[in-house]
C-alpha cells in the first residue's frame, strides 16, 4: 500500500490495486502513469498580472470610473489567456487555472457568499471592491500578510453562527469553462483554497473543526459542478497544513477530506511554503486523495534547511497516489540546479514511487514574469543564471523529459540542508561584535534627551503621493532626457510642496515625502553594492500594488549617503523636526530574492552593517528622529515555531546593528504593518526602538490592547486610519478611534508618548484624499488634546486636587466631555 513496508495501513486507505482505485484512470487523467515510471508536468499557480503589469492598469482605471466593468473584465480574461497559453506551450499536461481580480482569499470569501452583514447593502463588483478597499462608512476586510510572503490577502471574518446561505459559483465555473475551451478539458485544472487553510486564515467565533464543517457541503456542491463540467482533478490548495495549527489539526483534515473525497471528483491537496511537520506528513499520506503536491524546496538561504525528501525516505508514500514533487524553487529567482533535481527524482523512483509530476515549489506567481525583459538590462552573465516564472516553465519540461544527467547520490543526500549548516537557536548575527547591537543609554535615560512634545503628537509614515508628475521626472532620468542635476531640483520642489501641506496642516514631524523613491526596498538597493535591479520584474503585493524586488548577488556594501541630502533639503525649509527615512535589513531581505549560497542570517548582517553607516550619516547631519521601518519582520518568521528563536534572534539583532548607533539624543523609530505581531512581542521590545509605529485601523485595536496587556512603555503611534482604502476618516471617527487606544490603558495616560499617524505610508493614495484625511487627524488630535485639557482642570478644582492634579485624566468617549475619575488618575484606587 506503501513505499515503506513497515507503514500501517489507515482507515482511509485500502490495500488493492490501483486500477481498482481508478478503473478509468487513464480517462481521467492524462498524466497517469503507463509504464513502470511516468514524469508527468504540472502547475500549481501562474502571474496573474499580466506580462505588461495590464490587470494594474485596467483595476486603477476602473476604480477612478474611466472603464466600464466588461472592459475590466475582457482585460482580466485577456490575461488570463495569456497565462494559459504559455503555460500550453512550454509542454506542461497539467494546468492549474489561477487568476484573479484582487486576492484568492477574497475570491473564496466572494464565491461562499461569506461576505460580513456590513456589506449587505452592496452586490457584485461593488461588493467584491467594498470588502477589498472599503466604502463611505464601512471598513474593508483586515489585510494580513500570506504565511511567509509578502503577498497580502484579505482576511475572511466568519461571523458568529455562519453558513454558506448565497454561494456563488458563476465566476469560477465560467473560468473553468474558457481555460476547458482553451486547453482542452484534460489540461485545465481548478485551483481552490482548502476549506482548512481558509478557516485558519479566517476571523471567527467557532472551533475549528464545526467552523470546517460549516464549509463543507458548499465545498461537495462546488466539486460536483466541476466534475460535471469534466474536470480531470481539481486542487485544493492547503498551504496551512506546513504549520503548527495546521499540523495541529489532523483529525480536522481527516473529516474534511473523508467526505469532499466522497463526492468522486478527484482532489489533487497541494502543500507549498515549507515541508510537513512528520506527523502531519502521516496523516497526508493517509487522506483519501488522488494526489499529494508537497514542496521540496522551503524558504532560500533557511537555516531550517527542508525536509521533504528526508519525510518520505521514513515514512515512504503511497503507490495509489500522484506525487507532486515540487522540485523547481518558485520563491528563488535563481536558475534551478537541474541535475539535482534529476538525482532526486532518481531517488524517489528507487523507493518505489512510479507516478511523479514534477512541478514549482509553490504558485509561481511570487516571481517575476519573463527575464527576456531584463535582455540589455542586467549583465548578461547575471541573466544567464536567472529563471523567472517562464523560464521556470522550462525547467519543469526540461527535467521531465528525462534528458537531464543526474548529479551524483551527494546532491540527492545534501538536498534540503542550509547553505550554511544549522544555525543554532542561540546564534546572533555570524561574524557581528555583540557591542555593536547595544544603544548607550537605555530607554528611560535617553528618551528625556529626545525631541518632547505635546500629548497626541502627530505625524506620517513616511510616503506621500506618487504623482503622474513625480513619474514623469523619474522616466526623463531614466531615459537621459533630464540631467540628475534638474532632476533633484525639481524633486526638490516636490519635497518643498509636501512640507508645505504639513505645515498648513499643523502636523507635528514632518516627513520629506519621499518622491524620489520608487519604493522603499528598490531606492537603497540600488544605491547599495551587491545588489541588482529589474526594468520589468514586477510582483504582486496586493491588488493593484505591484513591487519589484531587488536581486541579492553578492555581498551587500555601502557607498555613500543616499538619505543625507533629501533630508537636508526638506529639513532647511522648516523649523520643525523632519524625520530621516530608512527601510530596515530585514525588511529589505526579506522583500529581496536572496542568496542561496550564503544564510539569510550572513547576509541580514551585511545590511545591517550597511544601514549603520546610513543612520550614523543622518544624525551626522543633525538629524534627531530617524525612522527605520521593518514591516517585513514578522513576515519573515518561520512557519512552524520551533525555528523561530533563531530567526529571531538574528532579525531583531540585525534591527539593532543597523541602529544602536544612534546617539541617546536621536529618537529611534520603527513600523510594523499588515501581520500579528503577539505573539513575538518579547522580540518586538527588544528591538529597543523609542518609538513603534503600527498598522491598526482595520485590525480593532487588537495589537493596541496585546500591547498594553504585555506592558510596552515605549512610545507608540497605532495607525488611526486605512491607507489602502480611497475613503477620508471624519473626525469623528478619527476620534472615537484615538479613544479606543487610551480606553485599552496603553502607556498609562503617557499621552504625550501616545503619537497619531495613519496605518501606513500613503504613496498609493491621490493628494485630494491625503489631505482632507491627515487635516481630520490633526483635527482629532487637537480635540484629544482638548479633553485632556478639560479633565486636567476639572480634576485640578476637585476635593483632592492636589494629589492628583499633576496627573492626566483619561478622557472620555461619551458625549466628548471629559469624566473625572478621582483617585483613579493617581492610580491609587482601583473603582
Amino acid at each position: 500500500y506503501v513505499t515503506n513496508p513497515t507503514a500501517r495501513a489507515s482507515p482511509y486507505t485500502i490495500a488493492v490495486p490501483v486500477f481498482l482505485f481508478f478503473p478509468a484512470a487513464s480517462a481521467f487523467f492524462s498524466h497517469q502513469p503507463v509504464g513502470p515510471m511516468a514524469l508527468s508536468t504540472a502547475t500549481i499557480g501562474f502571474p496573474r498580472i499580466g506580462v505588461k503589469r495590464e490587470m494594474k492598469f485596467a483595476l486603477e482605471k476602473y476604480w477612478a470610473g474611466a472603464i466600464r466593468q466588461d472592459e475590466l473584465l475582457e482585460v482580466a480574461q485577456n490575461v488570463q489567456t495569456h497565462a494559459w497559453d504559455l503555460q500550453a506551450a512550454a509542454g506542461v499536461q497539467c494546468i492549474g487555472v489561477d487568476s484573479t481580480l484582487y486576492d484568492q482569499m477574497l475570491d473564496t470569501t466572494f464565491m461562499l457568499g461569506l461576505a460580513p452583514t456590513r456589506f449587505k447593502d452592496f452586490t457584485g463588483l461593488d461588493l467584491y471592491f467594498a470588502m477589498a478597499r472599503g466604502a463611505t462608512g464601512v471598513i474593508a476586510l483586515d489585510m494580513s500578510k500570506f504565511f511567509d510572503t509578502n503577498y497580502h490577502y484579505l482576511v475572511p471574518e466568519l461571523e458568529g453562527d455562519f453558513s454558506c446561505k448565497n454561494p456563488n459559483f458563476i465566476p469560477l465555473l465560467e473560468k473553468i469553462d474558457r481555460a476547458q475551451q482553451q486547453l482542452g478539458k484534460n489540461k485545465a485544472v481548478p485551483i481552490i483554497m482548502g476549506p482548512v487553510t481558509y478557516v485558519l486564515l479566517a476571523k471567527r467565533d467557532l472551533a475549528l473543526a464545526e467552523a470546517v464543517d460549516r464549509l463543507l457541503p458548499t465545498y461537495g456542491q462546488l466539486l460536483r459542478k466541476l466534475q460535471q463540467l469534466g474536470c480531470p482533478e481539481v486542487q485544493l490548495h492547503e498551504p496551512a497544513l506546513t504549520t503548527d495549527a495546521g499540523a495541529a489539526a489532523q483529525d480536522v483534515y481527516k473529516n474534511a477530506y473523508t467526505q469532499l473525497a466522497a463526492v468522486g471528483c478527484p482532489i489533487d491537496l497541494v502543500t507549498y511554503f515549507d515541508d510537513l511537520s512528520p506527523e502531519a506528513y502521516q496523516t497526508v499520506i493517509n487522506l483519501p486523495v488522488a494526489a499529494i503536491s508537497l514542496d521540496f524546496c522551503g524558504v532560500p538561504g533557511s537555516a531550517a534547511g527542508n525536509s521533504t525528501l528526508a519525510n518520505i525516505r521514513k515514512y515512504g508514500f503511497p503507490v495509489d497516489k500522484r506525487l507532486g514533487a515540487g522540485l523547481i524553487d518558485a520563491r528563488s529567482v535563481w536558475a534551478d540546479d537541474l541535475p539535482a533535481c534529476a538525482a532526486v527524482l532518481q531517488e524517489l523512483t528507487s523507493l518505489g514511487i512510479n507516478n511523479i509530476s514534477v512541478q514549482p515549489s509553490t504558485t509561481l506567481q511570487l516571481l517575476p514574469f519573463d527575464t527576456a525583459a531584463e535582455a540589455g538590462h542586467l549583465p548578461a552573465g547575471l541573466l544567464s543564471k536567472l529563471s523567472f516564472a517562464v523560464q521556470k516553465l522550462a525547467a519543469l519540461a526540461t527535467l521531465a523529459s528525462g534528458s537531464v544527467k543526474p548529479a551524483d547520490a551527494a546532491a540527492a543526500k545534501a538536498w534540503g540542508q542550509p547553505p550554511d549548516g544549522p544555525i543554532i537557536a542561540e546564534s546572533t548575527l555570524p561574524g557581528v561584535d555583540p557591542d555593536l547591537l547595544q544603544r548607550t543609554e537605555p530607554f528611560k535615560i535617553r528618551r528625556p534627551k529626545q525631541p518632547q512634545f505635546h500629548p497626541f503628537p502627530t505625524s506620517s509614515i513616511g510616503s506621500f503621493p506618487q504623482t503622474a508628475e513625480v513619474r514623469r521626472l523619474r522616466t526623463l532620468l531614466r531615459n537621459g532626457s533630464l540631467s540628475q542635476l534638474d532632476y533633484e531640483r525639481l524633486i526638490d520642489q516636490q519635497v518643498a510642496f509636501a512640507i508645505g501641506v504639513q505645515e498648513a496642516i499643523g502636523i507635528d514631524v514632518l516627513v520629506h515625502g519621499e518622491p524620489e523613491r520608487t519604493d522603499m526596498v528598490e531606492y537603497f538597493g540600488v544605491q547599495l553594492g551587491g545588489l541588482a535591479f529589474t526594468l520589468q520584474g514586477w510582483v504582486q503585493s496586493y491588488g493593484s500594488r505591484y513591487v519589484r524586488p531587488p536581486i541579492i548577488t553578492g555581498d551587500v556594501v555601502f557607498n555613500k549617503p543616499m538619505t543625507v541630502r533629501e533630508y537636508v533639503v526638506a529639513q532647511d525649509l522648516t523649523t520643525k523636526p523632519v524625520k530621516g527615512m530608512l527601510t530596515g535589513p530585514v525588511t529589505i531581505l526579506n522583500w529581496s530574492f536572496p542568496r542561496k549560497d550564503i544564510s539569510r542570517a550572513a547576509q541580514a548582517a551585511q545590511l545591517g552593517l550597511a544601514l549603520r553607516k546610513e543612520v550614523d550619516a543622518l544624525q551626522t547631519a543633525g538629524c534627531r528622529i530617524i525612522q527605520v521601518d521593518e514591516p517585513a519582520l514578522r513576515e519573515g518568521l518561520p512557519l512552524k515555531k520551533d525555528c523561530w528563536q533563531g530567526y529571531l534572534g538574528w532579525a531583531v539583532d540585525a534591527f539593532k546593528l543597523s541602529t544602536a548607533v544612534a546617539r541617546p539624543s536621536v529618537q529611534v523609530v520603527t513600523h510594523l504593518c499588515y501581520s500579528d505581531f503577539q505573539d513575538i512581542m518579547a522580540a518586538v521590545d527588544a528591538m529597543d526602538a523609542d518609538v513603534l509605529t503600527i498598522e491598526n485601523s482595520r485590525s480593532g485595536d487588537a495589537m493596541v490592547s496585546a500591547l498594553a496587556v504585555a506592558g510596552y512603555s515605549r512610545d507608540l503611534g497605532a495607525g488611526v486610519y486605512d491607507v489602502h482604502s480611497p475613503q477620508v476618516p471624519d473626525v469623528d471617527w478619527l476620534v472615537e478611534k484615538l479613544q479606543g487606544f487610551v480606553d485599552t490603558g496603553i502607556l498609562k495616560n503617557r499621552y504625550d508618548n501616545v503619537w497619531v499617524n495613519p496605518d501606513c505610508g500613503l504613496k498609493t493614495r491621490r493628494w485630494q484624499e491625503v489631505i482632507p484625511a491627515l487635516r481630520n487627524m490633526v483635527e482629532a488630535a487637537a480635540i484629544m488634546r482638548a479633553r485632556l485639557a478639560a479633565g486636567n482642570a476639572a480634576a485640578a478644582k476637585a476635593p483632592g486636587a492636589a494629589a492628583v492634579a499633576d496627573t492626566p485624566a483619561s478622557p472620555s468617549a461619551a458625549g466628548g466631555a471629559p469624566v473625572v475619575k478621582g483617585c483613579v488618575a493617581a492610580g491609587c484606587c482601583g473603582n
